[in-house]
């Protein structure tokens, strides 16, 4: 799947609004949003949707909760939609961004992790895929085995 994350096409204005919403809660999850995670969740949202959203208008929002994220991306999902994605596209998208973003702090604390493992599982993504989308970095997702 780490493929196809790669060779995406750029997300709608819909979707990567979602996505960047994702990703910030799960950054915000450990504590605040420092300054090298902001600048590389921009980074991020720009790579994946092909323009920017700022980050200052992302943090006006409500936090999105994972059962938010899969309800409107399933009434955004439309077969006569040209840039529909599927959720377990999605979810590997964020699983892999996020990840990338809270290391830019150096390590990814363990409410991160857990808060990341709800929007994956909300989007279809069990969390033996979350291990493989995340092996390089998975260290902290032991913390994830306990009760």
């Amino acid at each position: 799947m780490r493929g196809a994350v790669a060779k995406r096409h750029p997300l709608d204005v819909g979707v990567a609004h979602l996505y960047a919403r994702a990703v910030l809660a799960i950054v915000r999850a450990g504590e605040e949003l420092g300054l090298e995670e902001g600048l590389r969740l921009q980074e991020r949202v720009e790579t994946r949707a092909g323009f920017s959203l700022p980050l200052d208008d992302l943090l006006l929002f409500e936090p999105l909760s994972p059962g938010e994220l899969a309800a409107q991306l399933r009434n955004s999902a439309s077969p006569f939609r040209g840039n529909t994605i599927h959720p377990g596209e999605l979810a590997a998208m964020i699983v892999v961004d996020s990840i990338s973003v809270v290391l830019a702090k150096g390590y990814v604390a363990e409410a991160e992790a857990r808060e990341l493992v709800r929007f994956a599982t909300a989007l279809g993504c069990p969390i033996d895929e979350v291990r493989k989308l995340s092996a390089e970095t998975a260290p902290f997702l032991s913390a994830l085995d306990g009760p």
